[in-house]
């Protein structure tokens, strides 16, 4: 018999996802693109992203094709309703890894906010890296010390039809021994 295994000796979790560009493609060519992008989004991030969102970016003519990708006039990865759709499904993909790098906590895709973090790395990048924002409410969003909102270390990435997200998270009711 193996001896008893211990615990990770570090309080974090760690949450992970992937999402199709295509899908959420297709979601977007068609009437439930409002509806969607309100699900995922929560309420500031529509403020800040809505014109790029749900601006004047028009319905393509791949709507009519039976894939939603590939058939239409032009390049579909070069439009403006793919750049729209990659953003979200990397929105998307990191508000469900926080969700699951917090699995003590009932977290709603509204309860997540991805910003830029402000100060670090913006003359390099052009901009900061991205951080999740969680939102308190409930009671049980409160920090260790109490206070409001806590964040969430996470990172973003693009490739072909995908995109993936990692989220790593402090464990408040574990201590580290």
């Amino acid at each position: 018999m193996p001896p008893p295994l211990r615990p990770f000796p570090i309080p974090i979790h760690v949450g992970t996802d992937i999402c199709q560009i295509s899908r959420i493609y297709a979601i977007l060519n068609s009437p439930r693109r409002s509806r969607f992008i309100h699900r995922v989004l929560a309420p500031e991030e529509v403020a800040q992203h809505g014109t790029r969102l749900c601006g004047d970016i028009p319905v393509e003519e791949a709507r009519s094709d039976r894939d939603g990708i590939g058939a239409g006039k032009g390049d579909v990865k070069a439009s403006a309703l793919w750049k729209t759709a990659a953003f979200l499904a990397g929105r998307f993909a990191a508000k469900e890894a926080v969700i699951k790098a917090h699995p003590y906590r009932r977290l709603t895709l509204h309860d997540v906010v991805v910003e830029r973090m402000p100060g670090r790395h913006e003359d390099r990048l052009g901009s900061g890296p991205p951080v999740a924002r969680i939102k308190a409410g409930n009671g049980d969003a409160r920090g260790a010390d109490g206070e409001g909102d806590v964040s969430a270390l996470i990172s973003i990435s693009h490739d072909g039809d995908y995109a993936t997200a990692f989220c790593v998270a402090h464990d408040p009711s574990r201590s580290m021994d």
